[in-house]
């Protein structure tokens, strides 16, 4: 049975707000920064400093910043004036674009390896391969589309089907793969004219981001209240993706959409530490700054006689809640989970149910087993900041230490 899925766009705090609701439960959030995103925005950059001992260039961009731009693993840059060599100098200026935004002291890292997304294809710079989505299943589909659409790979850039593309008619997926060849050749052909430092794409809002990368399979509905993202989506909708136009939705009620869809009280459980399971079991979820510790507890859970099969009704329901968790908290990198302790057999029941429920993660996420200690390790791409530094910043009496000296 196919999930029902709807996108709500609203403002929280004064910024853009999306959750995502599937089956009538909110599954993720996400809030826009205060300040402009620049992650994915292409840019005329100059080469301000080469560091040789660390295999790195800053280069200057958009008004004075500076970013990091690794040589070992930008070995083709793309030079407005182009040269007979790839070595870079300084004041050489190169198209480059935002990987990864400033991380509190760490500058935004810029990439020659130019992504431009579309809604079922994206296009990459720097590596000339035909790929397909892991998340596609179908063999003969995608052997299929690798024959229709290999033609299209060149040296310098390849494409990627993403999970939106599966079963779609490939007139239309050619037609998008097409736009974004004509995109990719207007930003090198606009670079020659500009001066350094200058802005030759910016990403949409994340809103609108949202629209487009969001499964569409069970998308039924992309709703908001606010008159001027309305606006802004139709004329996205009109011009990218005319076959979802009908699924927009202005919400006038007078009742907010806030509390429509209990969004408040289900922002305050993803925000809290401790989250309580319907069998009376609880999770302890606490980011650090080089990972996320997770605690499974039997708190108020009594259970059967057997102690064993007590363990792994609660471990099975921490799994699914832990998954459910990592989207709406939009936790990313390294994520340790200590589940109650369990025999063998057991735990391989725990992990296959485990590997079954990370599938359903739009987000790349990676189950690696158990360690010798006995925690689960999994990591999960970073796409944006988790939702707890999107809404909250550090205390300035305990530092985010989160505790009170007596």
């Amino acid at each position: 049975m196919k999930l029902i899925r709807k996108l709500l766009i609203t403002k929280y705090q004064n910024r853009p707000f999306t959750a995502v609701e599937e089956d009538g439960k909110i599954v993720a959030f996400s809030v826009s920064e205060e300040e402009e995103s620049i992650l994915g925005n292409i840019y005329v950059a100059r080469v301000q400093n080469i560091v040789k001992n660390i295999q790195a260039a800053f280069l200057t961009f958009a008004d004075g910043k500076t970013g990091y731009y690794s040589l070992e693993e930008n070995k083709n840059p793309i030079f407005t004036n182009p040269k007979q060599t790839d070595t870079i100098c300084i004041g050489d200026c190169l198209i480059v674009q935002v990987e990864r935004e400033h991380v509190k002291t760490k500058p935004p890292t810029m990439t020659s390896h130019i992504n431009l997304t579309g809604k079922y294809v994206v296009l990459t710079v720097g590596n000339s391969h035909f790929g397909i989505s892991s998340k596609i299943m179908d063999t003969d589909w995608k052997n299929q589309c690798r024959a229709y659409f290999q033609k299209y790979c060149s040296q310098t850039y390849g494409f990627i089907l993403r999970t939106n593309a599966y079963s779609v008619n490939l007139e239309i997926i050619e037609k998008e793969l097409q736009i974004l060849v004509a995109s990719y050749q207007k930003i090198c052909d606009d670079g020659i004219h500009r001066i350094g430092c200058s802005c030759l794409y910016q990403n949409p809002p994340d809103f609108i981001n949202q629209v487009k990368n969001i499964w569409q399979d069970g998308l039924k509905a992309i709703v908001t209240d606010q008159k001027e993202y309305y606006d802004l989506l139709f004329h996205y909708l009109s011009e990218e993706q005319a076959e979802d136009i009908g699924k927009l939705f202005f919400y006038q009620d007078t009742w907010p959409l806030f509390k429509c869809y209990n969004i408040e009280r289900q922002l305050e459980r993803a925000l809290s530490e401790r989250v309580w399971l319907d069998c009376g079991a609880y999770l302890i979820i606490q980011p650090t700054e080089a990972l996320t510790v997770v605690d499974v507890n039997t708190g108020k859970y009594i259970g059967k006689r057997n102690t064993a099969d007590t363990f792994l009704k609660i471990n099975l329901e921490a799994a699914k809640e832990l998954v459910v968790q990592l989207r709406l908290r939009n936790l990313s990198g390294i994520i340790l989970v200590d589940f109650i302790n369990m025999e063998d057999t057991q735990n391989r029941i725990l992990l296959a149910e485990l590997e079954k429920l990370i599938q359903r993660d739009a987000v790349k996420t990676v189950l690696h087993g158990m360690t010798a200690l006995g925690l689960v390790e999994i990591t999960r791409k970073k796409i944006r900041k988790p939702l707890h530094e999107q809404l909250q910043k550090s205390c300035a009496v305990c530092h985010g230490t989160g505790r009170v000296k007596i």
